[in-house]
């Protein structure tokens, strides 16, 4: 059978709002017996694996009101997949046909690294309800396709269905996994940055700091990956946080300084190419002033990796800390470092580092693999399209926010 139930309580999920890890399960759990409304989704069909751009499954999308007078009804569908890559509005193909239920629209829209479908009266704004009958049911054919630039290292397409007007029951059977052709090793991305806070930056001097991409499935991404370098704000913190010079080493063994946003402590180092599976990435950072600066401070590092082309939305992200401080008896600098060092580093600096990792943090997309950290991780992984981050993006649409559609059309 190419698409199977699954429990919607099993998926671990992330949260893709802000920095939080949030188990599905912690919003998912069975609800009041006071919801009226329940969901029941039919086996798709034909029987086969979706394959890009190919034909589509057919599934019946029905919802039953156990109340004894009309209650509203905002159709649903959250989308997310096995494998490494993020999927946009345009890896998702959706068509509904209304069987005893009002003419109905459909849309699809991306938000962070998922996609979504919400379905509703046709004419209306997207944030119109239908109104369940008193003890009785609507009921819909839904199809479901993978568009054709679906990404090549991504796997199985998994809908969790739900209702935005929150009057529906959380049901164990609410989830579809539609198969997809053809079946690859669905291996996770990982993202680990490596510091060492033990090992102070001084006057004259500076650190290193290693940016490690890993991809552990078979198949490679369809695009470069661009990663943004910042300074991570720590709230209460009162401590002054000097500017810091970053440079990148290259593979011709030479450090070239990292370019700057303007105003910003954030920078964006080179693009990592879509062919790897495994990419370090050696940074060595200095102080431009040490001015002001009368004891160690510690500086957090947060890295956010996303794809230079589809779906951009950041989907791997770590972080760590490095360490500040004066030296007594030195002149404090107040020159900016030179970005052509006297020494030049070998090239093979880059495949054997010399930290030793105090503080790092890995966020793993795909293959529905729980993000895990060792430090306090600022992001998530392709595999964690969450009903709660969803849920704000569809409180926008519903307000008439400007998201991409895929397809709208009249039923």
């Amino acid at each position: 059978m190419s698409a199977r139930f699954a429990s919607a309580a099993a998926l671990t999920v992330a949260a893709a709002v802000g920095t939080t890890l949030v188990p599905l399960s912690a919003h998912a759990a069975p609800v009041a017996p006071q919801k009226p409304l329940t969901i029941e989704l039919g086996t798709p069909a034909p029987t086969g694996p979706l394959t890009r751009g190919g034909a589509s499954e057919t599934f019946t999308f029905t919802v039953k009101n156990s109340a004894d007078k009309p209650v509203d009804f905002q159709p649903w569908l959250i989308g997310n997949t096995d494998g490494a890559s993020p999927i946009a509005a345009s890896h998702v193909v959706l068509d509904v046909q209304p069987v005893n239920a009002p003419a109905t629209d459909e849309f699809v829209s991306q938000e962070g690294i998922g996609a979504q479908g919400v379905f509703y009266p046709a004419g209306k704004g997207k944030g119109a309800s239908f109104s369940v009958p008193a003890k009785g049911e609507l009921s819909w054919k839904v199809s479901v396709g993978l568009g054709k630039n679906y990404p090549s290292n991504n796997g199985n397409l998994r809908l969790l269905a739900d209702d935005l007007a929150e009057n529906t029951k959380r049901e164990q059977d609410d989830t579809l996994v539609f198969e997809a052709s053809p079946k690859i090793n669905t291996g996770p991305a990982a993202m680990t940055l490596e510091t060492d806070e033990n090992a102070p930056i001084k006057p004259g001097g500076a650190g290193t700091v290693d940016v490690v991409h890993q991809l552990k499935g078979g198949v490679t991404f369809d695009s470069d990956l661009r990663t943004i370098l910042e300074v991570a704000e720590e709230p209460g913190s009162t401590a002054k946080i000097p500017e810091l010079w970053i440079e990148q080493l290259g593979e011709d063994g030479k450090y070239t300084k990292v370019e700057k946003f303007k105003g910003e402590e954030k920078w964006q180092l080179a693009d990592v190419r879509k062919s790897y599976i495994y990419k370090r990435t050696r940074l060595r950072v200095s102080v431009i002033d040490f001015k002001g600066i009368q004891k160690p401070v510690k500086i957090t590092l947060r890295a956010a990796t996303g794809l230079t082309e589809g779906n951009t939305h950041p989907f791997l992200g770590a972080q760590g800390k490095i360490t500040v401080a004066p030296e007594r008896g030195t002149t404090q600098p107040s020159a900016t470092p030179s970005a052509t060092p006297s020494a030049t580093p070998s090239a093979s600096a880059s495949a054997t580092p010399s930290v030793t990792p105090s503080s790092s943090a890995t966020a793993v997309a795909g293959g529905n693999t729980p993000v895990t950290t060792t430090g306090a991780l600022a992001n998530t992984g392709s595999s964690g399209a969450t009903r709660y981050a969803a849920f704000a993006a569809a409180a926008l649409i519903a307000a008439g926010g400007a998201l991409t559609a895929l397809r709208l059309r009249r039923r």
